[in-house]
């Protein structure tokens, strides 16, 4: 054949691949980042770790993510290796999906060359398929790979050439040491088409399965040590994860898969990344009218499609990634039925011309015209675009639509040792344990009056004491305890003053607890509560502790109060003091109702606002350390909703919003920073916003 005829012939696969390189490089650059992403790429991170040390052993007896397969997540290390010493979280980030978006184009070009550019053409556009296979998840390999298995397997003959049969059975055992959801599924395709098509003999299935296992075994390293234990405890992983908390708490029913198939979910969930009308449920439809027409020509498609679906609904975890197993089969029988609706149009002669003839016929140059100018628009979004993505990477959100979180109102937040971190809203309290698996969410103890001695369900402020003791300040008074289980409550009357709204507590080392209430404040010496007279009725808006002493923010500034000596200083300001920071210098800073933030410099206030700095609004809500001299501040519009995260670093200001960074925009009230190097932003109205410190 001609050079000029073969290339003519391939160039529908050409356009194809073309097609879905572009959306999936679109794809990379901007989806946010999702749930299990940083999990994946840690874990790329740790084996990179311990493989530069020489230390292969720490690899195989990785204890995190075992109920996953390793091959990709070794993957996800060359990453990190290739890059080097230029392996930050960023462009590990970018390269690990990268990665991934190769093995989603790789599925395209299998299907497109093996069955038929259309299908591919499907394939590449199908919203699951292009969110999944470009983002730093575990479905893009075993996806290409579970296609390459069964379309070698089709090639394979029976006139004594196996070279099919064992690249199939290598892409199979690849497939596996990826993603063990893929091969059940795939394994009946093959034996269908083994046993009933092929009728292969029994010494080629058994070559053909000892390399499949085999290859299965060399990839996925963490098996080397005790392979069948290890392999049981992954695989139990998932029966008993099945029929765990998070499942039932996200509660998708039944027929959660049908929805998956025939709707283009991502083009909802992700508008600006999906930019064309999602084709997914289209296909679906034209997949499933091609199914009596399939079972007479490709029965092996049918059979997958059947057994797909069934596993789909069978399996108690529906997550719409799952979906992938299905996918190539509706494709192709998507396909199959468009050509021949395709081919019933070109048969009606008379129609066909008769719409031809109507049809512009534009000329070359137009074209050139129309595809340059939507190369320029596409440049100057996607250069805008790529902006906002670098910003995104690294946060994480959690709402009480999709976690235990009893309310989007966050009140404070408290770091405690054990890694855990306790939040307090407005519908009671909750403790968050993170997990170290891929497929929970962690683990959630929340706390109300209905089940604790809550003194009250608004939970304002948190404190833990030197005796371990956790105190939570609620609008009807003050509660404490060590176990959870045993309370003990406080009313304002307890307090010894004439409110129990408790909105802010601090422990001092020595043993002590301040409440500050909206009509004073009052300190407990682990015997009763007294007073503290130099503030006398005014609202205390909050509290901090530099060691001996107390710092209290009030309506019209700041005192410290000795609490050895008694001896009271007072330093007013023009407005309320929301939050007090000592920093790790000793240096006292004071977030401000209105001026901006303060700093106390030799007895008076030095004032950041938007006048005389980079502060983006004038309302602070909190200030805090997050690492020694580097500050992050809540910041809130003062007649709107919303407002702003932004860092100071004492001379840079950098704001995080919805236009450069993952923050979801709501008004932020209160941020920490975790034990586990996360900091947890607690807004007014959307939960919480998390970053991940050394993206």
């Amino acid at each position: 054949m001609p050079l000029r005829t073969r290339l003519k012939a391939a160039q529908p696969i050409l356009i194809v691949l073309l097609l879905a390189g572009f959306l999936r490089a679109w794809a990379v650059s901007l989806l946010p980042q999702d749930f299990d992403e940083p999990t994946y790429l840690q874990v790329g991170f740790d084996y990179a770790s311990q493989i530069r040390a020489g230390n292969f052993d720490a690899v195989i007896d990785y204890p995190l993510v075992t109920e996953h397969p390793a091959f990709v997540k070794l993957l996800y290390a060359g990453a990190v290796l290739l890059l080097g010493k230029a392996a930050t979280w960023t462009n590990a980030f970018y390269l690990s999906r990268a990665i991934s978006a190769v093995f989603g184009i790789l599925a395209v070009a299998f299907v497109g060359i093996a069955i038929d550019p259309l299908a591919a053409g499907m394939l590449a556009v199908h919203t699951l398929a292009v969110k999944y296979t470009s983002q730093v998840y575990l479905e893009a390999v075993p996806s290409a790979m579970s296609i390459a298995a069964v379309l070698a397997f089709l090639r394979v003959k029976r006139d004594g050439s196996t070279r099919w049969l064992w690249l199939s059975a290598v892409a199979l055992g690849i497939a596996t040491a990826s993603k063990y959801s893929y091969t059940p599924v795939v394994l009946i395709v093959l034996a269908y088409l083994a046993l009933f098509e092929k009728k292969l003999p029994f010494g080629w299935l058994a070559a053909y399965s000892f390399l499949a296992i085999g290859t299965f075994f060399a990839l996925d390293v963490s098996l080397w040590h005790d392979p069948l234990n290890r392999l049981l405890q992954s695989l139990s992983f998932h029966v008993q994860y099945s029929q765990g908390a998070h499942v039932q708490e996200v509660g998708y029913p039944w027929y959660q898969p049908f929805i998956w198939i025939f709707t283009s979910a991502p083009a909802g969930w992700h508008p600006n990344v999906f930019f064309y009308f999602g084709f997914d449920g289209p296909i679906a439809i034209l997949a499933v009218a091609g199914l009596p027409r399939e079972w007479t020509k490709r029965r092996w498609l049918v059979i997958w499609f059947a057994f797909g679906l069934a596993f789909l609904l069978a399996w108690p975890t529906k997550w719409p990634q799952y979906a992938l197993i299905l996918t190539p089969a509706l494709c192709m029988m998507g396909a199959g039925t468009l050509r021949v609706i395709w081919k019933w149009l070109r048969e009606q002669e008379t129609y066909w011309d008769y719409f031809r003839n109507l049809l512009p016929a534009p000329t070359r140059w137009f074209w050139w015209t129309v595809g340059l100018f939507a190369l320029f628009i596409a440049a100057i979004y996607l250069s805008a675009a790529v902006k906002l993505a670098v910003g995104r990477i690294g946060w994480s959100h959690m709402t009480a639509q999709n976690t235990f979180l009893p309310s989007n109102t966050i009140n404070d937040l408290l770091p405690l040792q054990d890694g855990k971190i306790l939040i307090a809203t407005d519908r009671g309290a909750a403790i968050y344990s993170p997990t170290l698996t891929t497929d929970q969410s962690g683990q959630w103890i929340v706390l109300n009056q209905k089940n604790s001695g809550l003194a009250g369900d608004d939970v304002r402020a948190l404190a833990v004491d030197s005796q371990t003791r956790v105190w939570f300040g609620t609008t009807s008074g003050v509660s404490q305890t060590t176990d959870y289980e045993t309370w003990t409550s406080y009313t304002g009357a307890d307090l010894g003053l004439t409110s129990s709204e408790v909105v802010s507590l601090a422990a001092i080392p020595g043993g002590e607890v301040v409440a500050g209430t909206s009509d004073g404040a009052s300190v407990w010496d682990g015997n009763r509560w007294t007073p503290i007279s130099q503030v006398g009725g005014r609202p205390v808006f909050s509290l901090a502790t530099d060691g001996r002493g107390v710092w209290i923010g009030t309506a019209t500034g700041a005192g410290r109060l000795d609490t050895l000596s008694g001896s009271w200083s007072f330093y007013p300001t023009p407005n309320a003091v929301k939050h007090i920071l000592i920093d790790s210098t000793g240096a006292v800073w004071a977030a401000t109702a209105g001026n901006g933030l303060a700093r106390l410099e030799n007895g008076s206030w030095h004032y950041y606002t938007t006048a005389n700095s980079g502060l983006p609004l004038n309302l602070v809500n909190w200030v805090a350390e997050v690492e020694p001299g580097k500050l992050w501040l809540c910041t809130s519009l003062s007649s709107n909703v919303g407002g702003e995260v932004v860092a100071f670093d004492g001379t840079n200001w950098t704001p995080y919003t919805t236009d450069n960074s993952g923050a979801s925009g709501s008004e932020p009230m209160v941020v920490v920073r975790s034990t586990d190097d996360q900091i947890w932003v607690g807004t007014a109205s959307r939960g919480l916003d998390i970053f991940k410190l050394g993206r």
